[in-house]
């Protein structure tokens, strides 16, 4: 069939990440110290058996659509950082000092 561009479903099994139950290492590694903090600081396993789930289950849903979704918003922001000072030069990222 000409102007069709024909794609192989091995192609999504090898870039994507490792995953966890659906969702990347990344996610289920924040998920876990989440859940784990709040059962640490409430001292009630509820919080562990209700937030485990509920965060897994936000996360699966965003790894459906980009499985690198996490990682992609720590780059952004670790390489992207909005200037403090960015409304004294007209909203722009300057780090001049004056």
């Amino acid at each position: 069939m000409a102007g069709t561009l024909g794609t192989d479903p091995l192609f999504l099994g090898l870039t994507r990440p490792p995953m966890l139950l659906g969702v990347s290492y990344t996610f289920a590694a924040l998920n876990g110290m989440v859940s784990l903090l709040a059962f640490v600081i409430t001292n009630k396993f509820f919080y562990l058996l209700i937030l485990l789930p509920f965060n897994h289950m936000i996360a699966w849903f965003i790894c459906l659509k980009e499985p690198r979704a996490l990682e992609l918003l720590l780059a952004k922001t670790s390489k992207c950082n909005v200037c403090p000072n960015r409304m004294h030069h007209g909203g722009t990222n300057s780090y001049d000092a004056y």
